[in-house]
């Protein structure tokens, strides 16, 4: 629905994409323990950057980051600007100890388009360069979110698929990768498992 809308062309060229995704959750324990990998990029970071790679695509430029880490030793918070070939940027930003608005927002020259809850979208507006709403979908009420998960699976087994069109393997490997390569820039390392 979101890439519909953005392909319509309704406010033009987009230069800019941001999302941001961040709950409370330090009070559980695999979140702060390197060990388990915890952090916020793992648990959360990925819907920001699956978020900006589903609109905006692959074909990166570069990757800057900033991150405040714990004191257990994982990121707390981050801010990650991904410079595409083109001049588009997606601003992500992700964190553990505050509740955000988890709103992505796409900026054209002839508008704006607001996803409410960028992981599990609950509605799609569409504004104007003067601030005026043009077009509203609210997404249809699902019980968990992952239904569209589980009719994706479904439907790929039935038709013989060994991985799912609208998510290849080959875009799961894209964002582990860029994860990588953040963690490199923040030097951080998780511990190995010691070897029995």
């Amino acid at each position: 629905m979101i890439q519909e809308i953005i392909d319509s062309g309704i406010i033009g060229d987009i230069s800019v994409l941001t999302a941001n995704l961040s709950y409370p959750i330090t009070h559980k324990e695999r979140i702060m323990r390197p060990e388990l990998a915890g952090g916020a990029l793992l648990d959360i970071g990925v819907y920001g950057i699956n978020f900006a790679l589903m609109h905006f695509g692959t074909d990166i430029e570069r990757i800057e980051s900033s991150v405040r880490m714990t004191d257990t030793g994982v990121d707390a918070m981050e801010s990650i600007t991904i410079f595409y070939r083109g001049g588009r940027m997606a601003v992500l930003t992700h964190d553990i100890y505050s509740r955000s608005d988890r709103k992505g927002i796409f900026y054209g020259e002839r508008g704006y388009i607001i996803v409410e809850n960028i992981n599990n979208p609950q509605s799609i507006s569409v504004y104007d360069t003067q601030d005026r709403l043009l077009k509203r979908i609210d997404v249809p009420e699902q019980i968990s979110g992952y239904e569209y998960e589980v009719l994706e699976c479904i439907n790929a087994v039935c038709s013989g698929e060994k991985e799912s069109s609208s998510m290849p393997l080959a875009d799961s490997i894209e964002v582990m990768k860029i994860m990588d390569e953040l963690r490199g820039q923040w030097g951080l390392i998780y511990p190995q498992e010691k070897e029995q």
